[in-house]
């Protein structure tokens, strides 16, 4: 069984300094190419290329990592990746600020200082790191009752700031430091644990909302993470981000309704929504516009092999076409909706099965069948008297 409760990063502290594909227990690592996790060796999701994910442990072996996956209504399970499939995440002073502070929770005290000095060198956190080195560093040497004090009135100033997670882990790591001397916690402990779980767990989900481009979901998450913790970097990042491809997803809903009303207006309004749904593909008010337009839009992105379609591709095979078809319509929107099949040149369709292959499990026949009908079906799309 995989612990799910990680640390930020404690292990290994210049975690650029490991080898390649070799990642330490919390440290944060980004998908490099779309890849299929797995749960209990068989495939579960598909991981998206950009999306993050803070590592559980890896294999002996290394070539897999465990990473924490949120199901909808649930606790996390851990998944695996494949460790070539990542890598390291950029450095970040939030996450050195708050790594540090989860080092002087767990009693590494020379981590915690290493932390601490990686933070300062981002102009954005030098100031706080800079103000909680030398209370942490007095605090672990000599654990007098003055330092313990101090360390708990800036655990209360740091709730006050809305940094909940920096307040417990502060807060929890004077506990390690005295027992018998240190005055007594100013914090609702119970209640902050409850919110910092609250806050990393909308986070994790935000990530995923976020790589699977379902932002209105991303948004619900963001909104219950910083009620928790409300001036949590992360979540506040990813929120100017999401409000802003959301009022861009919905400026494509307007236009693709108003050309879907012009005469020859389809092409153009299935383009507008296609680039839509690509930044907010839960969108309802676009989800409901593919409904109105359903019929144009399998035109434009998975026409069925009929007759007539056989005849504007110019002919073909049509038990392998469809069988193409199938492929295509089955296991490549396993991950991510069907796009208009005139938006890439046939070299680019290419590339793009090619790279999907994996992680959609499609062996080289079953690629070139695909590839087949989606070549066929540009022809269809071209012949279109609406092109």
């Amino acid at each position: 069984m995989v612990r799910l409760f990680l640390p930020i990063c404690l292990v290994a502290l210049g975690t650029h300094a490991l080898a390649a594909n070799v990642f330490a227990p919390g440290q944060l690592v980004r998908v490099s190419r779309g890849e299929m996790m797995e749960l209990d060796g068989k495939n579960f999701v598909g991981a998206a290329k950009g999306q993050e994910f803070p590592v559980i442990q890896q294999d002996p072996a290394g070539k897999v990592v465990f990473v924490p996956y949120y199901k909808k209504d649930g606790p996390p399970v851990a998944v695996t990746i494949s460790a070539d499939a990542v890598e390291a995440a950029p450095p970040d002073g939030w996450l050195d600020l708050l790594a540090g502070l989860e080092a002087f929770r767990h009693q590494h005290y020379d981590a915690s200082r290493e932390f601490l000095a990686r933070s300062a060198q981002d102009e954005k956190y030098r100031p706080l790191a800079a103000a909680l080195a030398p209370r942490l560093q007095t605090a672990a040497t000599t654990r007098s009752a003055a330092a313990l004090a101090t360390l708990r009135e800036t655990a209360t100033q740091l709730e006050k700031l809305g940094y909940s997670s920096l307040a417990l882990a502060l807060d929890e790591g004077t506990d390690h430091l005295g027992s018998a001397t240190a005055p007594a916690t100013k914090l609702n402990r119970d209640d902050l644990t409850k919110r910092v779980a609250t806050s990393t767990r909308a986070l994790a989900r935000t990530r995923q909302a976020v790589a699977m481009h379902c932002l209105i979901n991303a948004r619900e998450e963001i909104r219950a993470g910083l009620e928790a913790e409300p001036n949590r970097p992360e979540l506040k990042a990813f929120q100017v981000k999401v409000d802003k491809d959301i009022a861009d997803a919905a400026e494509y809903c307007t236009n693709a309704d108003h050309y879907r009303r012009l005469f020859k207006g389809t092409p153009h309004a299935l383009t507008a929504l296609e680039m839509g749904l690509k930044l907010c593909a839960d969108d309802p008010k676009l989800i409901a516009l593919k409904k109105d337009m359903g019929d144009a839009f399998e035109e434009k992105t998975a026409p069925p092999v009929t007759p007539a379609f056989l005849t504007a591709a110019g002919g073909g095979d049509a038990k392998a076409l469809a069988e193409g078809h199938s492929l295509y319509t089955n296991r490549c929107t396993e991950c991510h909706d069907l796009e208009l099949v005139d938006s890439r040149t046939k070299d680019g369709w290419e590339k793009m099965v090619s790279s999907m292959s994996r992680r959609a499990g499609l062996n080289e026949a079953q690629q070139a069948r695909i590839m087949d009908y989606i070549t066929a079906a540009q022809k269809v799309v071209e012949a279109s008297p609406e092109k």
